[in-house]
């Protein structure tokens, strides 16, 4: 005979399974539809001269979608300026004529990065150290098992790979043993720094992270571009790792992911990340020749817009400057230094003010101002500085992306709680996700449909 407690119980459970059958219906459907629109679209820019005329890029359409309009229409902003610039740059010296604005402006954009970071990273270790002092952290032994980390494993696992690093750089790769250890340290700044902005804006300028460790590197002594290249590689890879964990272990908390576990996935991932990037670069280099094209060197009119190649571009451009000094670079950082800096105090002290909050909150015209603010008059420095890397089509597909992900989540609808998902997991965030994919699989077929024929040919 059944007990009303036990049927309410077993009821309850049905439903709830029941609901997140549904969820995940629906998230599936969004994400897998989103890829659909990315294949289509991918192809529709390599094959069709009208969307390629536009420069159509449904990735970077679906990354705005993922960020939204108050950081999208930020980094057309910051587009917008550094194109209105070029002028005063080549007045200056600092640009020739027919160059493209992001020569020089993503070394400004990255010193913006940075003038931003250390007003956070200040904050935070502020934070991190009034906490200690209060000393109210719970025990360890009461946390849930999910929860636990073994800190003393961790630091040994650090030491361990960091003395790796050295030996196989010096021995192996020649990179002389003081670089290597300079990088090895700038890690640990760089993962703060980068893994702020990873948080903020959903953007890891590892790139920027770098330029500056190769300008540092150059600033003690380096002039070899290889063993510059080699050097900051290390900073590359382990501060681009550790934004991606760290985000990892974000969606980890919300699932409740055993940390152990989850941790040890992920290094699995990365060995299996190694192996396949060889293989990949490989197949895109081959199937694109215009990825082999050194940018830094082509005038505005030549610069692919389908490829932008932001990353390659900063590096090539840095590694360059170690044969070929050029001190208004150095120049161009520090002013971005001084304007990310300014205006991110600007904006806490703004933002922070309990008479603009609620001026925000009271009303349509407060948001409106605010969000003025926040995409155009004073942007974060991490959103618009990307404007300073890219080429401005690329901008603007992005703002369009942002503004279009942010009037649709805008409309009425219908809402559950019980069927509510995290803001991440939100109807335009799974379709700018599945567009991403969805470009990249077209990019990944066509290179590899064209890398067949040639060899059937």
């Amino acid at each position: 005979m059944w007990r009303s407690g036990s049927y309410t119980s077993s009821r309850f459970h049905i439903d709830n399974t029941i609901a997140a059958i549904r969820r995940f219906y629906d998230a599936c459907t969004r994400l897998f539809g989103g890829m659909a629109v990315g294949i289509v679209g991918g192809i529709g820019a390599a094959k069709t001269a009208l969307l390629g005329a536009i420069s159509l890029s449904t990735s970077t359409f679906g990354a705005g979608m993922i960020v939204g309009a108050r950081i999208g229409v930020a980094v057309l902003a910051g587009g917008l300026v550094s194109w209105a610039m070029v002028p005063y740059f080549i007045s200056i010296g600092w640009l020739k004529q027919g160059e493209p604005f992001r020569k020089i402006t993503f070394l400004i954009a990255l010193g913006m990065i940075m003038g931003a970071a250390l007003v956070d990273v200040s904050l935070l270790l502020r934070r991190a150290w009034r906490q200690r002092q209060r000393a109210v952290k719970a025990s360890s032994a009461d946390a849930e098992d999910w929860k636990k980390t073994n800190l003393r494993r961790l630091i040994v696992w650090v030491i361990f790979w960091g003395i790796a690093i050295v030996v196989v750089g010096s021995q192996v790769l020649h990179t002389p043993v003081g670089y290597l250890l300079m990088a090895v340290l700038l890690v640990f700044v760089f993962a703060l720094v980068n893994g702020i902005s990873m948080g903020m804006v959903d953007q890891n300028p590892i790139s920027s992270a770098f330029v500056v460790t190769v300008i540092l590197l150059a600033a003690v002594g380096l002039r070899e571009p290889t063993i510059g290249l080699l050097a900051a590689s290390v900073l590359l890879i382990s501060t681009s790792e550790a934004s991606d964990m760290q985000q990892d272990r974000s969606t980890g908390w919300r699932l409740g992911t055993n940390r152990t576990i989850q941790f040890r996935f992920q290094v699995g991932g990365i060995a299996m990340g190694a192996i396949m990037a060889v293989f990949f670069a490989q197949v895109f280099m081959s199937a694109y020749p215009v990825l082999q094209l050194d940018q830094t060197t082509l005038p505005a009119d030549q610069q692919p817009e389908q490829w932008a190649s932001a990353m390659t571009y900063k590096i090539v451009g840095v590694l360059r400057s170690l044969t070929d000094d050029k001190p208004y670079q150095r120049t161009a950082i520090w002013v971005g230094i001084a304007i990310g800096l300014a205006t991110e105090v600007l904006r806490k002290v703004i933002k922070g003010h309990a008479g603009y909050r609620q001026f925000v909150s009271s009303n349509k015209t407060g948001f409106s101002v605010d969000f003025v603010l926040d995409a155009i008059l004073l942007p974060s420095p991490y959103a618009s500085s990307f404007g300073g890397f890219v080429n401005l089509p690329t901008a603007a597909w992005f703002a369009a992306g942002g503004a279009a992900a942010s009037l649709l989540d805008s409309l009425p609808r219908k809402k559950n709680a019980s069927e509510a998902l995290p803001a991440d997991m939100s109807t335009t965030s799974l379709i700018g996700g599945g567009l991403i994919a969805g470009d990249a699989l077209a990019a990944l077929g066509l290179g590899l449909a064209g890398l067949l024929a040639a060899v059937l040919a």
